[in-house]
């Protein structure tokens, strides 16, 4: 991170940590995805892909916390979708994440909140097609572990508080390749002259989500 950046989050941190003070209210937010960053998921890749694949990811679920005073849990499900189509390959996954959040926050007009999770259950699917055969599925994808941070802005009136937020989540999944019913006839690990490649059976995946949420306050 360049020094410029680092002394503008100084100077952010601080102006919210001004304005907002401590909170000595109970909030019960609700929080729910309303867009996932576009971004490359993908498994495999096809090594005679001519032009550029398209990408699709979108993501449903929520978060739902209670805070007493300045500290709070929370609960999150989020599943995502990823889609990639190229000329021959398709690849689809569905990754479905469940996290325990721990949460801070400050502020009664207008609040900060912050925190992080710990992935409690996973689990992922990801299917690929390639040319005209059939829909091949990967076998024993075993999500491993996951950890995930979070922030969300509020703002708080007549008992009522209305939320944006944004969360990353970083997970960590394994798939087994010696599974017969793979189709070893194209796809191998790379360097390889199959069709279809991937660099390793271990993946490590980066979710964005840009949330909305509403909130009321005793």
């Amino acid at each position: 991170m360049s020094i410029s950046r680092f002394i503008a989050l100084i100077l952010i941190f601080t102006s919210l940590l001004g304005a907002c003070g401590r909170s000595d209210m109970i909030r019960i937010r609700l929080l729910s995805p309303v867009s996932e960053i576009k971004k490359d998921h993908a498994i495999l890749t096809d090594s005679k892909e001519l032009s550029t694949p398209v990408f699709t990811n979108t993501s449903s679920g929520g978060s739902l916390y209670l805070l007493l005073k300045s500290i709070g849990l929370g609960y999150t499900t989020v599943t995502t979708n990823f889609e990639k189509t190229g000329t021959k390959l398709t690849e689809k996954t569905t990754l479905e994440t469940n996290f325990a959040d721990l949460a801070f926050g400050i502020g009664e007009n207008y609040s900060f909140m912050w925190g992080a999770g710990v992935l409690s259950e996973g689990k992922q699917k990801t299917e690929l097609k390639y040319g005209s055969n059939s829909i091949w599925e990967l076998r024993n994808v075993n999500v491993l572990t996951g950890h995930s941070l979070f922030f969300a802005l509020g703002h708080h009136g007549f008992g009522f508080e209305t939320l944006l937020g944004y969360r990353m989540n970083f997970i960590k999944s394994k798939f087994d390749d010696s599974d017969p019913k793979i189709p070893t006839e194209y796809m191998g690990i790379s360097p390889t002259d199959k069709e279809v490649i991937y660099e390793s059976t271990g993946i490590l995946l980066t979710t964005n989500q840009v949330q909305l949420g509403i909130g009321v306050t005793f």
